[in-house]
């Protein structure tokens, strides 16, 4: 029986997929388009098809965990009453969760990208939306309660070196949970 042919989109998700695992396993340097096109089974012009440099398809893996990471963050929520301490605690086990389980791949890609203005733009949006998210959360918690621009800056800065560290294994991951939980709350502003 003939094997059905995969749509684009599949063919794409098929090749994202198969580039994180050779990040995970084998590292960033060890992932190029025709390393790809070989553990694809494919031709390299297919992959050329999907990803018209090596820096595109890392784009596209980091704009992949981006997604994610905003899917797992929403689902949090959504499973948290409004209550301001739950919310914050509901976005610091998230944002560990996911640097934890996707930090090898996400730091290997960013640092491939390093200095790249499409990087730097993805990460400006990608911190952006994450952040307003999070301040909607804490908003919804609490009316009286927001972040500044500086708290956001400061949060996300202290939430990805606490979950990178726990990655790493230097700390544990509910240190960092907790620690990103008490952050947040001193950064949060309370008016009324």
């Amino acid at each position: 029986m003939a094997e059905r042919r995969l749509s684009s989109a599949e063919r794409r998700a098929q090749l994202v997929g198969i580039a994180r695992d050779v990040i995970a396993t084998e590292g960033t340097d060890a992932l190029t388009l025709a390393y790809l096109a070989s553990r694809a089974g494919i031709s390299k012009p297919v992959v050329y098809d999907h990803f018209s440099s090596r820096s595109a398809l890392l784009l596209s893996l980091y704009q992949d965990f981006d997604q994610r990471h905003l899917a797992d963050l929403h689902a949090a929520l959504a499973r948290t009453p409004p209550d301001l301490r739950q919310r914050v605690e509901a976005i610091a086990t998230a944002h560990v969760a996911c640097i934890v389980s996707q930090g090898v791949e996400l730091s290997g890609v960013a640092a491939a990208l390093a200095g790249t203005p499409a990087l730097d733009e993805a990460k400006r949006e990608s911190e952006r939306r994450y952040v307003d998210i999070c301040r909607h959360a804490i908003r919804s918690a609490d009316g009286g309660a927001d972040l500044s621009e500086e708290a956001a800056i400061a949060f996300v800065g202290a939430a990805d070196a606490l979950g990178y560290a726990a990655a790493r294994e230097t700390i544990s991951p509910e240190l960092a949970r907790s620690t990103i939980t008490t952050v947040l709350l001193s950064l949060v502003e309370v008016s009324g």
